[in-house]
């Protein structure tokens, strides 16, 4: 029952909605972020700025500490891009923003990059509590989160459907399938 804005198109390389998997580990025990995904992070949003000018993006993490993860790899990624300092303006309309799930209603970019953050541990197991989502409500912040973009979303992930069989049921928390 997700409502996904743009609709999936396979043959369109900038519009629908993209997979992009990476290596990344979910640091559960100290930060609980996803350094490595954030890094990948970084990078698409410099291959955004370098790829299609004129259009807007926007970032969206799973969780706080994710999105501060992603906002540490973008500084890092500035040091050494001095010419896309314009592009890092904030303005409400369509300069790039960096939010949490729960922190975005409202906002809209042409390209939204959504980093899920969580994904196996440093074990290789992957636990199934993926923060707000797992709370009541949370099928409506991820259908808010995904309904940002108005042409791209790519989903970056450190995990695929098929790292559920090496998953943990966290038993504080709700099971969602």
């Amino acid at each position: 029952r997700l409502i996904t804005f743009p609709g999936a198109q396979d043959d369109v390389p900038d519009a629908g909605v993209k997979f992009l998997k990476t290596d990344g580990v979910y640091r559960r025990s100290q930060g609980q972020d996803n350094p490595k995904e954030a890094q990948f992070v970084a990078d698409r949003v410099i291959h955004h700025f370098d790829t299609r000018p004129g259009k807007s993006v926007g970032v969206v993490a799973m969780s706080a500490a994710q999105r501060e993860a992603i906002l540490n790899a973008l500084v890092m990624k500035r040091t050494s891009r001095p010419d896309l300092d314009e592009k890092f303006v904030e303005s409400r309309l369509d300069g790039l923003f960096v939010k949490s799930l729960e922190d975005v209603q409202g906002d809209e970019r042409d390209v939204i990059i959504m980093s899920i953050g969580y994904g196996p541990d440093e074990t290789g197991i992957v636990y199934r509590n993926f923060g707000p989502i797992n709370k009541k409500g949370g099928e409506r912040r991820l259908n808010v989160a995904i309904t940002r973009a108005k042409e791209l979303t790519e989903v970056v992930s450190s995990m695929t459907a098929g790292d559920r069989k090496s998953t943990r049921l966290n038993s504080s928390h709700a099971n969602i399938s």
